[in-house]
């Protein structure tokens, strides 16, 4: 009996160190579809000034980044998609994975109002914690900005601003 619990208990700290190393690099991913013969990746927001919004890459068949635009139309990573042609243009903005990073920055946007309206002080540990349960809560999945705090903090100053 005894050696079946200490042979859980490994096993359980093995996966929760795991989780605390690899999130980034599982979740970095993000989710990819093809249009028209284009790379696409859907991304969750990070903490760089014009990245904290559900944006999407795309890359032509070169592999060669050709536009990058956040799902609310404006730039990210300092690109648009202004280098991908319309007619391809408009299928990737009505594809069901943008559709998705649509719905899920206006829940972001909801929970930014919220950490907005209850004057969270986003340089005080506490209030972070609470800043984190209201987007999780509000989009009803867990970012992984980063493994620590301070990287949760960058990311909710950014998109509070």
């Amino acid at each position: 009996m005894k050696k079946n619990i200490f042979k859980s208990l490994i096993v359980f700290l093995i996966l929760a160190m795991s989780m605390s190393v690899f999130p980034t690099v599982v979740f970095a991913a993000g989710d990819l579809f093809e249009v028209d013969g284009y790379d696409c990746r859907l991304d969750k927001p990070t903490s760089g000034p014009d990245t904290n919004k559900w944006h999407v890459h795309v890359n032509d068949s070169k592999g060669r980044e050709v536009g990058v635009e956040s799902v609310d139309g404006s730039p990210s990573h300092k690109q648009t998609l202004s280098r991908v042609p319309n007619k391809t243009k408009a299928k990737i903005k009505s594809h069901a994975k943008w559709k998705k990073g649509v719905k899920e920055q206006a829940k972001l946007d909801k929970a930014t109002a919220q950490i907005k309206s209850r004057g969270l002080n986003l340089n005080k540990t506490g209030d972070i914690i609470i800043a984190i349960a209201i987007v999780a809560a509000a989009t009803l999945t867990w970012f992984f900005p980063g493994d620590d705090i301070a990287s949760w903090g960058n990311l909710l100053r950014v998109i509070t601003t």
